[in-house]
């Protein structure tokens, strides 16, 4: 049996191809690490954005626990927390497991990720702000939609004399349930996330 050598050519063009994939597929990764963070809602309990990332391991328990199914997972657009939970308060916020004895995503995260919470109203998702030229009742219409769905009404919303809303950014657990409440579109009611400055 003769084994034909192959060509010299042969040779530096498949090099050249495996160098290519190489690079390619490196710097795919590169672009994927390297891509910022977006600002996400986390769950109840979770720690600062950076020490979060780390901790999670994507497993998605929490996304399967969610009563309201409001948690979904991260897309490849998101970098590096790809595959971490996160929750849209305007399509669907996180009701704090209004009912259930515990806080579900908590209860079944193995790992730091998220802290356990002696009270559901110390979460801090997130912080609320209103946007007063947008919103009804800041425009003279009465609308106390977001107060009425807040689990926390005249203490992270409260009304003033002309019964138009203002957050309490201390007491604001950053749920989401107003912003999912307000009538207007696009909403009024912005939140940022834990550790982000609402005019971030």
């Amino acid at each position: 049996m003769t084994i034909t050598p192959v060509s010299t050519n042969r040779r530096a063009f498949l090099a050249l191809v495996g160098i290519g994939a190489g690079a390619a597929l490196g710097a795919g990764r590169r672009h994927l690490v390297g891509l910022p963070t977006p600002k996400r809602l986390r769950p109840p309990g979770a720690r600062s954005e950076a020490d979060f990332l780390a901790a999670c391991i994507r497993c998605g328990q929490c996304v399967i626990a969610c009563p309201p199914d409001a948690l979904r997972l991260a897309d490849l657009e998101d970098g590096i927390a790809a595959g971490a939970p996160l929750f849209d308060s305007r399509e669907n916020p996180c009701n704090l497991c209004a009912g259930e004895d515990e806080l579900h995503c908590i209860a079944v995260c193995p790992t730091t990720a998220l802290n356990a919470l002696d009270d559901r109203a110390d979460a801090r998702i997130g912080t609320a702000a209103i946007d007063s030229e947008r919103c009804f009742a800041w425009n003279d219409t009465v609308c106390r939609a977001c107060w009425h769905a807040c689990p926390y009404p005249n203490s992270a919303i409260t009304l003033d004399w002309k019964s138009r809303p203002q957050i309490v950014a201390d007491a604001c657990t950053g749920c989401g349930l107003c912003d999912h409440a307000c009538l207007t579109e696009p909403s009024s009611i912005r939140i940022a996330p834990f550790g982000v400055g609402v005019d971030a």
